[in-house]
């Protein structure tokens, strides 16, 4: 039912027609504008603002604009704007969600539908994956802002809150929605005891989201909680104390571990910690308060993994965001974990943090009164982001035939095997004069795989979350020489979304980029985010997946049911290669509904505690 509520609400699909008629008004009004003198233009794009902000985004108004900004992006970056670009900005400004193919010019698409908005008056939030993004989007399109009369501004995690009130007065602000999103909490907060001076934000009027399958979908149920530091010394002695019990259990016997890091007690494991905290008093003697400090203490010491999903550095536990393969600078775990690793690693824990406020994504973004995005993977969740956030999702043409060349999927016997076969493909690939991108899940994988090389005699770089100063220029250099011929280079996902790897002519002459994909991702999307990186804008390319049926990732996805005696079937060497693609493939499905379900219930619980909450005369959390 709320799909088809949706549905029902949601604007029409446009049509080929009314995309012809809209592609030659551009081109006309592009080619009106670039007649006129500097005054005439002046006077015309006054007269512009004035429309879009009274009449709204007609299409007459809208291919006006956009003849504009094509005009100026011509002129100030020497691009000419496809078609594909004008037709997926133009469905954007309709409140839809584009999926365009990597290469295709999606900064470009997004300057478009941004600067039309803020030329109407709207203040435009710009959502991107990470600060390197919303940085150098910000820096390289200021040009184009500034000749159509408008300001852009970024926010990064390190801006101070005086720079942050500053730039989200700008027309358009860069920013990644975690920052908005806090910055939109501590302004709930500030409103509550009346400090209107700390406020920051001017609405939630209008954003733009790039990449938006990882932040409506990935990220959805990230928990963004807005908190204090509380009193540590009593806390310490309870994540000792539920770390020493979470000791004693054994494991499949007392607990077994689950999908997405969870940990369960089982009935004997259960009956154990009934008789090892029978001396214990206070709220330890409370069952469901003894469960949840005991399981957490679990997850701690067997399920979150050094070099995986954490980094032991300057004295603290940093997290390594599993979608962008970067340290989430600024965020801890909730309940006690995170403090419970760092004492587990040996680190000096940081006081326990009091929850202020939160929200969720999937609770945050309906708040904007117009919501778009794209990224270049949207089709498979298309059902589930029309039915939480009501966007419909298009997909634009290729500009050009891919010459993608897709190898396929390879599972070996062992990790030992499949490394070799890595450094194997890689240094082929490499005499040929290809430069080779190696895609690793983690980075204790990346530096697997960079031993590797060097024992093989290949020089090679590296990107992953250890080189956090590489999101400056340092990661711009990485990238820069990722393109070159011959150039071997081992990432993380920071390679993975929003990064244009630029081929040099002996490079490209060589046959292009060669992708390597080492990780069964949770989501066939962010395997086509990797091999996005080749073959852009027709250019040639290659990639495939070489996996092991000792990757973590099978304990991790295919943990239970048929899936799980499929993969012990094929590890046994039964159906061949045919039979262990088609267990990748139906793993990552399996994982794509459970992680859909899982996030539906969390905003059906949302929703029922915001009414339980309403009806007790209390304001909600988001």
């Amino acid at each position: 039912m709320a799909w088809l509520r949706a549905w029902w609400r949601a604007p029409p699909q446009p049509t080929s027609r009314s995309n012809a008629v809209f592609l030659r008004d551009v081109r006309q009004a592009q080619a009106f504008w670039h007649g006129l003198n500097e005054v005439q233009r002046q006077q015309q794009l006054q007269s512009l603002r004035r429309r879009l902000g009274s009449e709204g985004f007609t299409p007459a108004l809208s291919a006006s604009s956009y003849g504009l900004i094509a005009d100026v992006v011509k002129g100030c970056l020497g691009f000419q704007l496809h078609d594909v670009q004008l037709l997926a900005a133009w469905w954007m400004l309709g409140q839809r969600l584009v999926e365009m193919a990597t290469g295709e010019g999606k900064t470009l698409t997004v300057l478009l539908t941004a600067a039309t908005g803020a030329l109407a008056g709207i203040p435009v939030h710009v959502l991107t994956a990470n600060d390197y993004l919303a940085r150098r989007d910000a820096q390289q399109l200021e040009p184009v802002y500034a000749a159509l009369g408008l300001r852009v501004a970024f926010v990064t995690s390190a801006s101070l809150a005086h720079e942050r009130k500053q730039a989200y007065q700008a027309d358009v602000v860069h920013v990644t929605a975690k920052e908005v999103a806090f910055d939109h909490l501590r302004d709930r907060s500030a409103r509550t005891v009346g400090d209107a001076a700390s406020i920051v934000l001017r609405g939630l009027c209008m954003a733009v989201v790039d990449e938006a399958d990882s932040i409506l979908i990935d990220e959805a149920c990230t928990p963004l909680i807005l908190a204090r530091a509380a009193d540590l010394k009593a806390a310490d002695q309870r994540y000792r104390l539920a770390l020493y019990l979470a000791r004693q259990l054994k494991q499949d016997q007392d607990f077994v571990r689950g999908d997405a890091l969870q940990v369960r007690l089982t009935d004997a494991g259960q009956l154990r910690l009934v008789q090892l905290s029978e001396k214990l008093q206070g709220a330890w003697r409370w069952r469901r308060y003894r469960h949840e400090q005991v399981s957490c203490a679990l997850q701690a010491l067997h399920a979150f993994q050094k070099d995986v999903h954490y980094l032991v550095r300057d004295d603290a536990i940093h997290i390594i965001d599993d979608t962008t393969g970067r340290l989430a600078v600024g965020r801890a775990w909730s309940r006690g974990l995170h403090q419970m690793i760092a004492i587990k690693e040996g680190v000096r824990p940081q006081p326990e943090n009091e929850t202020l406020t939160q929200t969720s994504y999937q609770a945050f973004f309906p708040r904007y009164l117009r919501l778009a995005g794209l990224s270049g993977t949207l089709q498979e969740d298309r059902a589930e982001l029309l039915r939480v956030y009501g966007l419909p999702t298009c997909k634009a043409p290729l500009r050009t035939p891919s010459r993608r060349d897709d190898r396929g999927t390879v599972v070996l016997s062992s990790v030992t095997q499949k490394w070799q076969t890595v450094v194997s493909h890689a240094q082929q690939e490499a005499a040929k004069g290809r430069p080779v991108l190696i895609g690793t899940d983690t980075v204790a994988d990346s530096e697997a795989v960079s031993l590797a090389l060097a024992a093989a005699g290949l020089v090679h770089q590296i990107l992953n979350a250890r080189q956090d100063e590489a999101r400056g220029e340092a990661e711009q250099a990485v990238i820069a020489g990722a393109g070159q011929a011959a150039c071997i280079t081992v990432a993380t996902h920071m390679a993975g979304r929003g990064t244009d790897v630029h081929l040099s002519d002996d490079a490209m002459a060589n046959g292009g980029l060669h992708v390597i994909n080492t990780n069964l991702n949770r989501s066939r999307r962010t395997d086509r985010q990797l091999m996005g990186r080749c073959a852009r804008q027709g250019m040639p390319g290659s990639c495939e997946t070489v996996l092991s049926w000792d990757d973590a990732c099978w304990r991790e996805l295919a943990c239970g049911g048929w899936l799980r005696w499929a993969v012990i079937w094929a590890r046994a060497g039964f159906g061949g290669a045919s039979f262990a693609r088609w267990i990748c493939d139906r793993t990552q499905e399996a994982a794509r509904h459970r992680g859909s379900r899982r996030r539906w219930a969390m905003l059906q619980s949302d929703i029922q505690m915001a009414r339980q909450l309403a009806m007790a005369g209390r304001e909600d959390w988001t």
